[in-house]
């Protein structure tokens, strides 16, 4: 039914906040890889504990 690399990265955090560069590295490391698809924000991505504000800049990242 489905074929392919589907990927569900981590959300990194610091002490405070998203850890924007690490999540941006990982991103990036994912597509270089020519992963087929990136579920960011899932159950693997602390999701349940981000504010909507961060839910929004993770997408947006």
């Amino acid at each position: 039914m489905f074929t392919g690399l589907s990927t569900f990265p981590l959300t990194p955090m610091n002490e405070t906040e998203i850890d924007e560069p690490a999540f941006s590295g990982i991103i990036s490391r994912l597509a270089d890889a020519g992963v087929d698809s990136i579920s960011a924000l899932g159950s693997t991505g602390s999701y349940a504990y981000l504010t909507r504000e961060e839910r929004k800049r993770v997408a947006q990242l």
